[in-house]
């Protein structure tokens, strides 16, 4: 947490720089996959308090998980006159002209979370891929040392879901060879989506049985997909079921016991730090200043700023989300 005089410094100094930028006021687009992306609404709403604190105006669209309607929605906001855009991109390959016409304009361009690939751009802000891979194979490998795995990724089509699966091989490989474990299936999800998760679980079954030990599900919709289709078969109890992003529907299972941990991206601190960057991007700041990796999208080296998120379990939870005012204990016993 930022302590009040950091926040005061970092209103100083945007403040100082906006006076010196020329111009009197700015706007930026965030651009979200879908309303249902629940993470991504919360997140974007804690950037545009933040950003209406420092005078910087929001406009907000989502797209249905269309990619043809995102594209459209990014050059109404170009024509709107946005001086930056934040893009959640459903497609990181599709949406890739938009941000090639933004970049002419002036306009910068920000990709939160999901890399847009082949084309230059100003900021990526993402989580740290292989830090995530990390909790959720640990998750599993100390409550499930040994036993039968269920690895289901992310869509292959967007960077975190290819890169999570890379990290998660490396660290499942040597308890592989050793004969610990035993991966039965592996498979990437189309748009980490909880219907998709649930059909492929259903084939796992049906090819292998019920005798599954762990399922390692990169998002909190697949994680409950795959303990739907496990409860269905009176075997969910005792199997562990990761996830990822906080969910209520899912921090409701690991505070039931039924679900084991998921991944929290917190939403105020994401909010704001990218809040943060923005205003100082739009006033002319250095990308170098702000970014503290670097990511290669196929053909640019964009200047990244990598965020850490936080394991989850029924342990720590009172004091991660309950005491942080994410969730209230009401909300989380609202189905029981």
């Amino acid at each position: 947490m930022r302590t009040l005089l950091q926040i005061l410094t970092i209103a100083v100094l945007i403040t100082g720089i906006f006076s010196c930028s020329g111009k009197e006021s700015f706007t930026v687009g965030y651009l979200i996959p879908s309303a249902d992306r629940i993470r991504f609404v919360t997140e974007g709403n804690f950037m545009k308090e933040r950003l209406q604190e420092l005078g910087i105006q929001t406009i907000i669209k989502e797209a249905e998980d269309n990619d043809a309607l995102q594209l459209e929605q990014g050059y109404e906001m170009l024509k709107q006159g946005v001086d930056l855009l934040v893009i959640v991109a459903i497609n990181g390959n599709t949406i890739a002209p938009l941000v090639r016409e933004a970049m002419s304009r002036g306009v910068k361009v920000v990709a939160y979370n999901r890399l847009i690939n082949n084309t230059d751009f100003d900021l990526f802000v993402t989580g740290d891929n292989e830090d995530i891979a990390r909790l959720l194979c640990q998750a599993a490998l100390t409550r499930k040392p040994t036993g039968n795995y269920v690895v289901l990724a992310g869509d292959r089509f967007d960077r975190n879901g290819f890169e999570l699966k890379q990290h998660i091989d490396s660290i499942l490989k040597p308890h592989v060879d050793a004969g610990r474990i035993n991966i039965l299936y592996e498979s990437y999800i189309e748009r980490w989506n909880r219907e998709i998760a649930s059909f492929e679980m259903e084939q796992v079954v049906s090819a292998h049985g019920t005798n599954i030990d762990a399922v390692i599900a990169c998002n909190d919709d697949m994680g409950i997909g795959a303990f739907q289709v496990l409860e269905k078969y009176n075997t969910a109890q005792g199997v562990v079921i990761t996830g990822q992003d906080a969910s209520l529907n899912f921090v409701r299972g690991v505070y039931n016991g039924d679900l084991t941990m998921t991944i929290y991206h917190p939403h105020n601190t994401l909010g704001y730090q990218i809040a943060e960057s923005i205003s100082l991007l739009l006033a002319g700041k250095n990308t170098s200043d702000i970014a503290n990796a670097e990511t290669f999208n196929g053909s640019a080296t964009i200047p990244t700023f990598k965020i850490k998120s936080v394991a989850v379990t029924r342990e720590n939870l009172d004091e991660v989300l309950i005491k942080s005012g994410q969730f209230t204990v009401n909300q989380l016993e609202a189905n029981n």
